[in-house]
């Protein structure tokens, strides 16, 4: 499952590149050619690192693990595993977790951190979804 999911992944990011790739040669301002220069480099990269997964994977038939999507199908496992007593606390966990990257957002006061907070809080907030799909379904 995780790898039709990394095969899936790897056609968005290489579109995602190819788009990029088009719109920088148009940009008409320093900061929009900066934007779409992170973009492409980080569409860039997932595209390499799963290039590499698979690889190894049709190399050695096993999975190497780097990838950031095997974090997320490791910790959606843990979730699945949890009482509603531990996904409750984990909740209340999260949702603290997503304030405070949001105060430090706020304060502006590291703007260095801010992809950093930003990638942070988006893995957060995808925690909570498939905490609060869990209890739904409870």
């Amino acid at each position: 499952m995780e790898l039709q999911a990394l095969a899936t992944r790897k056609i968005t990011a290489y579109r995602t590149y190819r788009e990029l790739h088009q719109q920088l040669s148009g940009c008409t301002s320093l900061q929009q050619c900066a934007q779409l220069s992170g973009q492409l480099l980080d569409a860039y990269q997932d595209n390499r690192m799963i290039w590499q997964e698979l690889e190894y994977y049709q190399k050695h038939h096993t999975i190497l693990g780097k990838h950031p999507i095997f974090s997320e199908f490791l910790r959606r496992k843990a979730l699945n595993k949890m009482s509603v007593k531990e996904l409750m606390q984990r909740k209340r966990q999260v949702e603290g977790n997503i304030w405070r990257a949001k105060s430090e957002m706020a304060k502006g006061d590291k703007p260095h951190l801010d992809a950093i907070r930003q990638a942070r809080l988006k893995g957060y907030q995808s925690e909570l979804d498939d905490i609060n799909r869990l209890l739904e379904d409870e």
